[in-house]
């Protein structure tokens, strides 16, 4: 019989806590009491979480996060908060983490959880909101045990010939200095390009930029791109089946539902 592996891969979260349970839970490798599960534990199956498990997407988000009706990201009080709920967050995936048998989860780097660990780089922006979480002269500091836990994240991941990143299959798409920002390294997915080409991956997997409606394709049908959790109730999560010769691949959760008023 052949031999195959399951690899359940999760697109950007950016802070969205239930979200992720309700797909870990969907996926049967976490409890409702966001524990691994018996089934987790004991098949050939791999989660892998493309990064940015840090800071909101929008101002409202960081209201729903700190309980703040006008979250102002400038208040000493409100920031204290998001950073707060935020830290209880990583915990909480910390601890899942570390209940689970090494290699069964992977949390790759991503640009909003690196620039969350480096104090030499300023606060990123999203929309109009500012990211000040942890950043000196607006916020506290990270505490030392996650910020070492976030430093360990892996930039990339391959899984029999499945390739994992935060951005794209390139060494420097997923370098975020501040050349990451003024070359705004998401542009390959626009290219005419095999960007796999050359390389020994037969599949890549991406988060990064934010997509709608399910699965989104570039490199010329050889990458999908998959963050897609980042509206309202939108939620998704890539099931892979590795065997020798093929991928199988579902996508899972709600990829549009959206209510039009005339």
């Amino acid at each position: 019989m052949e031999s195959t592996v399951r690899i359940v891969v999760i697109g950007d979260i950016h802070t969205q806590e239930e979200k992720l349970w309700m797909m870990l839970y969907e996926a049967g490798l976490a409890s409702k009491e966001h524990a691994p599960t018996e089934q987790f534990l004991e098949e050939d199956t791999q989660l892998v979480l493309l990064g940015d498990l840090v800071h909101a997407k929008s101002r409202e988000r960081y209201g729903e996060l700190t309980g703040v009706k006008r979250y102002d990201e400038y208040n000493p009080e409100h920031l204290g908060k998001a950073e707060k709920a935020q830290e209880g967050f990583l915990r909480r995936v910390k601890s899942y983490q570390e209940a689970l048998p090494t290699g069964k989860i992977t949390i790759l780097m991503g640009n909003h959880d690196f620039n969350a660990v480096s104090p030499g780089q300023g606060p990123l922006r999203t929309d109009d909101i500012s990211h000040l979480e942890w950043k000196e002269g607006y916020g506290n500091s990270l505490d030392n045990e996650l910020r070492d836990w976030i430093l360990g994240w892996p930039y990339q991941e391959v899984i029999k010939g499945l390739h994992l990143a935060h951005v794209g299959p390139l060494e420097n798409h997923n370098t975020y200095d501040n050349g990451f920002y003024l070359e705004n390294r998401r542009r390959w997915i626009y290219e005419e390009k095999d960007f796999l080409e050359g390389t020994p991956y037969r599949l890549g997997v991406y988060g990064h930029t934010p997509v709608r409606g399910g699965v989104n394709i570039a490199s010329q049908g050889r990458a999908i791109l998959l963050d897609t959790n980042g509206y309202r109730d939108e939620y998704c999560f890539l099931d892979i089946t590795i065997g020798s010769d093929a991928f199988r691949l579902r996508m899972h959760g709600l990829f549009f539902d959206e209510l039009v008023q005339r």
